[in-house]
């Protein structure tokens, strides 16, 4: 008796024996004749699956010789396959067909769930289940038909194992059901009934914090997504778990009224299809055919050149924000950072295919026999605001099925936000960056790891012929055992920073974006050391037989480097933002995002050009006639500050719409533009680049309110300093760094003169200096009666020990006695040393510089332990969220001060509180952040300079430099020569009580002390 299976790979078989079944074409009539077993199917619906709309001339002859040779490949073909108007039926005997033993099984199943059997349920629905082989017609995936079957299968899969799920709880598999759980959750986010089954399994495991957290990470997702609530079930589960209904509550052989309502198991939500898309369920294929996608939204392309002539071949578009790149098992393989998928393109046929995971992908690297991907995920328990890649996942490169997934280590407290060049792959194994800094070997084979190293924290990872390469974050390069991990040779770049790194036949290459070198680190013997200069913003890198190639997403170029001559051989620019490089055989890959030629999309409103819709919102403008003027805003507007973020870009928009959209006599309109990518949460610098030429190259922007974040300003201004029409005005709502104004602490003159190559200024910003926040917390200690302090950093440049050198600077002016400086090693397991020596130092006060994800709280902890309890501690705002600091420092934080830049909305002048009161009548139900008040008065400054302004760029930088506010939003000031605000609040918090909010800044759980007005001379 023949056996047909299409839950996998299209497979016949007679006993042992497995049945040639011909060419693609020929399994297809086959698939779709199952498809609908008994049924008759006529030739033109055969047809018209078969080819679509490009049906071949003979084609109704091309189909009977397709079931001719079917017939003949079956056994008994001729009675199997008959011809019967208007097409063909295939006769299929019961249980000869693996879809209907699966439906008969899941019937059974849930035919003895209802009586209340959950054992044989149990196992009746696991037996169905194991009938799944992949993917259902996995080899014929590449045809049209095969995706809306493939879906609705799916879909009755997914039911099926909702089921399975349902009666394991009714066995009491509360606890051992939650890591599956969480997968299927984060792989079908929108199937409310995996969500209720979670918070159920979380809650009977006695994690009742952690079942609400779900609902609460649910009720995020959906906002952010869809704006909408979570559907009645899960509302009225979160309800009973809060007050503990007993009924919720395992009982062996309960009736099923003990159990809460039972649960639909389709789509949480039905949306357009366009929302639909990016809910699609792990590795759903979105476009499958035809060269890739090509609207007009699309503003990503994959970039082939020569690797030896450097000549431009094909040029692929692809997504929005393609990322990582990678080459191996007949394809190339890449990321897309925004759109959060993976996608595939074939060399051969130019097809391209794209597919979700179900998680926040990361990185991609191909090798040992499949594709694997990081998973990033978002901790609760981090200060970091992104994804974090806590685990790899292992795709098989045929179906795109998921085959094994790997949970990374997060050994202590410091937590890695780094996600490029954490993948490489070699023959026998994986080699993942994980977010504890680590760098682990996952063997092929087991899927297991079989060695750590944590000689130094790792940044980056490569391998190649030279074997497996570890980049430290500091700089550190270690020639690694490709089996065992140990390192073979060690040295270090003296490079300021360092950015990806990159294996060929005998040497490793690292790049230094902020230098502009490529570094070559010799494989064999000790490690030798040689720079070329490729210029400033060079980041991924990758090598062919004759030349390394660096991809500088700032400059909008590619380098080809002679290995031979160790020298720049050509730079080609190529029209976008070069991400992602690697180089195969004869080829170079490269991702591009940014493009010019997509992303301009027509504007709804006349008067001004629109900024691209890649990153920019549309147009928004309600006064009379047509505006005549533009300005934008440049924020992160994805991952964890979005709350903040996106309240403060509406914001801006309630300042203009009390302004009638007037500056003086002109009519101003406003975009709202992103600068982050999803894999991150972050803002990108390619994105503050790339939006920076934007508003550079557009005539009708007058000025920009960004950027949130200081890093993301760095690429901006520079950029602004030198557009046309004399610069481009910018003003900072919440960017901190000294640098960014003037030399200080951590902030050298040189770099100072980067961001302003004209010579002239154009940057201001509304809130005080991280200086400044350092001088108020030494006059918080003054004001405590101390004078001798320990002050301890995290070693970071660019937070911790740039805060700790200005808290040093002004340490002596305000009388204080330094007694011990130090440095805390993120990645130690214990400090107890450290908390030994400031006790041994006799300091009243101890100053900690440094942030929660690099292991703040233990240092917390352990300090508290050793000290007297008269000791104070205190810290800068890397210290909240304070419910978050309390929840990892536990007790020992409470009774810490914390900083916070500006003001809090508890202490705003008359001004500021009729903006609050009003504003937030336009915010139901949401607390008003100080944030928004901050985007509020930078908009207020730039629409006043606007006015004052004849209309030019260089008119208003001058009246953004001449500002002189009375009675504003955040009180008086002007801003200094340098672009630095003379009204320079900080806000002193003590920590007391767990529990509060998490989002980025919150300081609730804390009581405000005072609030400090450090004098400018103070900090100059």
């Amino acid at each position: 008796m023949l056996d047909f299976r299409i839950l996998g790979p299209l497979e016949v078989t007679s006993g042992s024996d497995a049945i040639h079944l011909g060419g693609a074409k020929q399994r297809s009539v086959l698939a779709l004749l199952l498809l609908r077993a008994n049924e008759v199917v006529s030739t033109e619906l055969l047809i018209d699956e078969l080819w679509g709309n490009t049906p071949p001339d003979d084609a109704a002859m091309a189909l009977q010789a397709h079931v001719s040779r079917l017939r003949k490949a079956l056994p008994e073909g001729s009675s199997l396959v008959v011809t019967q108007a208007p097409g063909y039926l295939l006769r299929v005997e019961p249980r000869q067909l693996d879809l209907e033993r699966f439906r008969e099984g899941v019937r059974e199943g849930r035919a003895a769930l209802e009586s209340d059997v959950p054992a044989d349920a149990a196992a009746r629905l696991r037996a169905a289940l194991d009938l799944w082989r992949g993917r259902p017609l996995a080899d014929l995936e590449g045809e049209s038909f095969a995706h809306e079957a493939t879906l609705r299968l799916e879909d009755e899969w997914l039911d099926a194992l909702g089921a399975r799920v349902d009666a394991d709880l009714g066995l009491g598999r509360h606890a051992e059901l939650v890591p599956e759980l969480r997968a299927l959750v984060r792989a079908n986010p929108l199937r409310e009934g995996f969500r209720e089954q979670l918070m159920l399994a979380l809650y009977r495991s006695g994690r009742q914090a952690e079942a609400l957290e779900a609902y609460t990470d649910t009720r995020r997702q959906l906002n952010d997504e869809l704006g909408l609530e979570p559907g009645p079930g899960l509302q009225r589960l979160q309800q009973r778990i809060l007050v503990q209904d007993p009924a919720l509550d395992f009982r062996p052989g309960a009736p099923r009224g003990a159990d809460p309502p039972r649960r639909r198991w389709g789509a949480l939500v039905v949306v357009a299809a366009a929302a639909a898309s990016a809910a699609i369920v792990a590795a759903t294929v979105l476009a499958s055919e035809g060269g890739g996608p090509t609207t007009d939204a699309d503003a990503g392309a994959l970039l082939e050149l020569d690797a030896v002539a450097g000549t431009r071949g094909t040029q692929i578009p692809v997504g929005r924000t393609p990322t990582a790149v990678a080459v191996g098992e007949g394809a190339i393989w890449l990321l897309d950072a925004d759109a959060r998928t993976v996608s595939r393109f074939d060399p051969d046929d130019r097809t391209i295919s794209t597919f979700a995971t179900g998680a926040t992908p990361t990185d991609i690297a191909v090798g040992a026999g499949g594709v694997w991907v990081g998973n990033g995920t978002r901790l609760s328990a981090a200060q970091f605001i992104g994804p974090v890649a806590t685990s790899v996942a292992r795709i098989d490169p045929t179906s795109r099925t998921e085959r094994a997934e790997v949970a990374l280590p997060r050994a202590g407290g410091a937590l890695s936000n780094l996600v490029e060049n954490h993948l490489a792959a070699t023959d026998e194994a994986l080699w993942a960056v994980a977010p504890d800094f680590s760098l682990v070997r996952i063997d092929a084979a087991s899927s297991e790891i079989t060695a750590v190293f944590r000689t130094f924290p790792v940044q980056a990872v490569a391998a190649g012929q030279a074997g497996v390469w570890a980049l430290g974050t500091d700089g550190t390069v270690a020639h690694l055992d490709s089996r065992t991990g140990k390192v073979r040779a060690q040295t270090r770049v003296p490079a300021t920073t360092v950015g990806g790194i990159g294996v060929g036949a005998d040497a490793a290459w690292v790049t230094s974006p902020s230098d502009g070198t490529l570094w070559r680190v010799a494989a064999r013997g000790k490690p030798t050391l040689g720079s070329i200069e490729v210029g400033a913003g060079a980041a991924d890198v990758s090598v062919g037989a004759d030349h390394v190639w660096v991809a500088n997403p700032l400059a909008g170029t590619l380098t080809q480097v002679s290995i031979e001559n160790a020298a720049v051989a050509r730079t080609i620019a190529v029209g976008g933002v070069p991400r992602s490089i690697t180089v195969a055989a004869d080829r170079v890959w490269v991702t591009l995002s940014s493009l010019e030629v997509a992303a301009v999309r027509e504007s709804e409103v006349a008067g001004v050009r629109p900024l691209p819709a890649t990153s920019c919102e549309p147009i928004l403008y309600g006064g009379e006639g047509e505006p005549d003027v533009l300005i934008a805003s440049d924020l992160m507007l994805q991952g964890g500050a979005r709350v903040l973020t996106t309240q403060m870009a509406q914001s801006i928009a309630f300042v203009l719409r009390e302004r009638g959209f007037r500056a003086g006599r002109h009519r101003v309109a406003y975009q709202s533009c992103d600068d982050s990518i999803a894999t991150t949460g972050l803002s990108d610098p390619a994105k503050c680049a790339a939006n920076a030429r934007a508003y550079a190259g557009n005539p009708d922007v007058l000025g920009v309110v960004g950027t949130f974040n200081s890093s993301c300003a760095v690429d901006v201004i520079p950029i602004l300093n030198r557009a046309a029409g004399g610069g481009l005005a910018m003003v900072g709502p919440t960017t901190s760094y000294v640098g960014l104004t003037r030399g200080g602490p951590g902030a050298s003159a040189e770099g100072l003169a980067s961001l302003y190559p004209t010579g002239s200024r154009n940057f201001v910003r509304v809130s005080p200096a991280d200086d400044t926040q350092m001088a108020a917390l030494a006059l918080t200690v003054r004001r405590l009666g101390h004078t001798r302090v320990a002050l301890l950093d995290d070693g970071e440049p660019g937070y911790g020990l740039a805060l700790a050198a200005g808290f040093e600077r002004v340490a002596r002016r305000v009388g204080l006695r330094i007694v011990m400086r130090e440095s805390w090693d993120p990645q130690a397991r214990s400090y107890r040393g450290l908390a030994e020596a400031v006790r041994r130092s006799d300091a009243q006060a101890v100053v900690l510089s440094g942030l929660l994800d690099t292991n703040g709280p233990q240092v917390v902890r352990e300090l508290r332990a050793e000290l007297d309890p008269s000791v104070d501690l205190l810290g800068p705002d890397g210290f909240t969220p304070v419910s978050l600091l309390l929840e990892r420092a536990g007790g020992a934080g409470r009774g810490m001060y914390v900083s916070l830049n500006g003001h809090t909305l508890e202490r705003l002048g008359p001004a500021g509180k009729r903006f609050v009161r009003a504003f937030a009548a336009t915010q139901p139900g949401a607390d008003i952040q100080p944030s928004a008040l901050y985007a509020a008065q930078s908009a207020e400054v730039l629409l006043d300079a606007i006015g004052r302004s004849d209309g030019t760029r260089a008119s208003v930088i001058r009246e953004l430099f001449a500002t002189r506010v009375e009675g504003g939003l955040l009180g008086d000031f002007t801003f200094d020569e340098n672009g630095d605000i003379s009204e320079s609040p900080i806000t002193i918090l003590r920590a007391e009580r767990p529990g509060g909010s998490n989002t980025i800044q919150s300081f609730e759980g804390a009581r405000i002390v005072r609030v400090e007005r450090p004098s400018a001379a103070l900090v100059r």
